[in-house]
């Protein structure tokens, strides 16, 4: 069940703040204001990132055109949903526990939740009074407005992400890489694990944004996609945030 939130009851008509705690799931959220950003990459930008990775990777393409696309302010979780947060969410709804969630290599209670479908994660949203982010709304959130390939900037550097570079090979807790934040504050945007959005993909397909700890320089970059195998179950490699979406559109 839905739960209420009523977030202009909570922080008055603005301006509003820079971040929030949401009452429900206890996340703190960041606020991405209105405004304009580019989507996608270009071209020219494909085919540097076809000489980065060293082969033509096909799905790369679906990233192509970049494009303007204008968003209203929204809050946007500032690290995926965890453990601890999932497990709040089964207790106080009887919804079904995840693959592995008893398995001391992917349930501690700061790393992100995963073996979770679009539908669990929608049903999470739900009761947390929130939603599954748009794919515009996360790409804006972990990009910003210049452009950047990376969360944290145009180059990659290893260490700034939980990717295949870093060499964990498993799901890392959320709130590590200090140097990796996207410009309004969001941990984990690349690497760590894939994020579910709202939208579609190739034929229709579910979309997933950001990468994880499996994924070289190339598929932890911002504007890259994919979709899982399994969308009802997801992966060990999958996750979801939040955002909470403003009732008006907010200039700031």
């Amino acid at each position: 069940m839905k739960k209420r939130w009523d977030i202009l009851s909570d922080i008055g008509s603005g301006p509003f703040p820079e971040s929030i705690v949401s009452p429900i799931d206890g996340a703190e959220m960041v606020l991405i204001p209105a405004g304009k950003f580019t989507m996608g990459i270009t071209k020219e930008e494909l085919q540097q990132i076809f000489l980065l990775d060293q082969r033509q990777t096909p799905v790369f393409m679906t990233e192509v055109p970049a494009r303007s696309v204008h968003l209203d302010a929204f809050y946007m979780d500032r690290y995926p949903v965890t453990n601890y947060q999932y497990r709040k969410f089964i207790e106080q709804t009887g919804h079904r526990e995840p693959l592995l969630w008893a398995e001391p290599l992917w349930n501690q209670p700061m790393q992100p939740v995963v073996f979770t479908g679009w539908n669990d994660a929608r049903a999470y949203a739900s009761w947390a009074g929130k939603s599954l982010p748009t794919e515009p709304q996360w790409e804006k959130a972990a990009r910003g407005t210049d452009r950047r390939m990376w969360a944290w900037g145009h180059e990659f550097l290893p260490g700034r992400c939980n990717s295949r570079e870093y060499g964990l090979q498993r799901t890392s807790e959320i709130g590590l890489f200090h140097e990796g934040l996207s410009p309004y504050g969001c941990y984990d945007m690349s690497g760590n694990v894939w994020e579910m959005c709202e939208g579609q993909w190739i034929g229709g397909l579910l979309p997933m944004r950001g990468g994880c700890f499996l994924g070289s320089a190339t598929f932890v970059r911002i504007t890259c996609r994919w979709t899982p195998e399994d969308t009802l179950n997801g992966a060990h490699w999958l996750g979801f945030r939040c955002v909470k979406e403003l009732p008006a559109p907010i200039e700031r």
